[in-house]
């Protein structure tokens, strides 16, 4: 059951990232894309829940 909400997970991010992508100019996609990325993976991290 975790792997296919992880993987849901993991897919909807992907949908996310290109809609932003499709929708943004360049130069405020790339930096968004790596603070996104870095605070998604930060939240998913195991044993840092409350």
């Amino acid at each position: 059951m975790r792997d296919l909400l992880a993987l849901i997970s993991l897919v909807c991010w992907f949908i996310l990232m290109i809609w932003v992508y499709r929708n943004s100019p360049e130069w405020f996609f790339v930096p968004f894309f790596f603070v996104a990325t870095f605070a998604y993976l930060r939240l998913l991290e195991p044993g840092k829940s409350s």
